[in-house]
Order: structure tokens, then sequence, then C-alpha cells
């Protein structure tokens, strides 16, 4: 369990400016998700607790794949800064998320850079990312959590294992760039059109409206 820190210390703006989305957000998700939110014991607000008769599901951990991982390899010799401000080349050069109106630490935790932050401010190990996302999109982390989204791993009987949010998506650019589609599966065999068949071929729609008329 990661402890939070001291209640009542001063907030910088980011924080605060997560306190007032924050409160935006829950409304949102109290009146979309009856029975999800319960008050959260510190008293610092309402906690997500999950949906009700959800699966159990597994994360696919990802940070092995994250090259800069552990973050504290560099931030544990850097005095934490909470200044908006232009990140350095180490770092994606821009985030295209939000609209312009998220940076790092809305999703980040100041003080431990090993974790992320619920917008309650509490720390999320980073495969549990999708604690994180549902903040702003519940839909979307709702329909994640029933199977209706995203990808699962291995068969769909048993066990549900499940990539995250960011195996899929850049937290930083989340949006999927268009692709063009793949070509067509083949023909099964046994199934061709033969060229010299004599019978008219007309597609069943077709023949279903000659019927009705």
């Amino acid at each position: 369990m990661i402890e939070r820190g001291a209640r009542g210390a001063r907030r910088p703006p980011w924080r605060r400016f997560g306190t007032a989305l924050q409160a935006a957000v829950l409304a949102t998700l109290s009146a979309a998700i009856p029975g999800a939110l319960a008050q959260d014991p510190a008293g610092d607000g309402v906690a997500f607790e999950g949906y009700p008769g959800a699966p159990t599901v597994t994360v696919v951990s990802r940070k092995d794949q994250l090259f800069f991982y552990p973050c504290s390899q560099c931030h544990a010799a850097m005095e934490p800064n909470p200044e908006v401000r232009p990140l350095n080349v180490m770092h994606d050069a821009e985030i295209d998320h939000g609209r312009g109106r998220l940076w790092c630490l809305n999703c980040h935790d100041l003080d431990n850079r090993d974790y992320l932050r619920t917008l309650l401010g509490e720390p999320v190990d980073f495969d549990d990312a999708h604690l994180v996302c549902g903040g702003c999109h519940a839909n979307r982390q709702r329909d994640w959590t029933f199977g209706a989204h995203g990808k699962r791993v291995a068969d769909w009987q048993g066990e549900r294992t499940v990539y995250a949010c960011t195996h899929c998506h850049n937290p930083h650019q989340p949006a999927i760039p268009p692709r063009a589609p793949q070509p067509p599966p083949p023909v099964r065999a046994g199934l061709e059109l033969d060229p010299g068949d004599p019978h008219e071929r007309v597609p069943a729609w077709r023949r279903l409206q000659e019927d009705d008329e």
C-alpha cells in the first residue's frame, strides 16, 4: 500500500485543476454508473470501486516494455517541479491528449514517479493504468471491463486476460491513426464460382425482394 501525502498540504496548480475536474467527472459517473462509487474512507471524495457484476479481469503487465521505467532512475535525483512547462527531449515533445487541457502531472504522481495517480490523487501502478483512464473515459473503461472494447489474450472461455488501455493507445497521443483496410480473405476451397455454370446468380437479398413483390 502506498501512503498518500499529508492532508491539508498546499496543492500546486495542477492538483487544484485536478480537483475541479474530479468533481465534474464524479458527478457524471454517479448518474451513469449506480453502485460503482463509494465514499472514500479518507474523506477526500468518492472512490471508484468497480462495476457491479463485472467479471474478474487479469491485465497483462506492460512495465517490462517501457524503456525508461522505472522513472525513478532519473527522477530520484531531480527536485519535483509541478510547473507546466515544455519537456526535455527524453520525453514526448507534445501531449496530444485532452485538447491541450492535460499535461504530465494530471496522470503521473509528482512525489513518486514510478506510479500514476487518479483524479483523487491516489497512487496507481503502471500496470493498472485503466484506473487512471477511467477517470475521464468511464464509458470506454466500462466497455473494456465487460469485453466490448480492447483485446483479450488467449481463449474466449475461462479466465479473462486482457491488454491494458496503454497497450493499444499511446497515453500521450491516444488517437489511433487511420489505416488502409486489409484485403478480403480468400474464398474457401470448394466455394469458388464456376464460370461455366449456366444458372443465374442472383443475390439473396434480391431474391427475397422479388418474393415479396
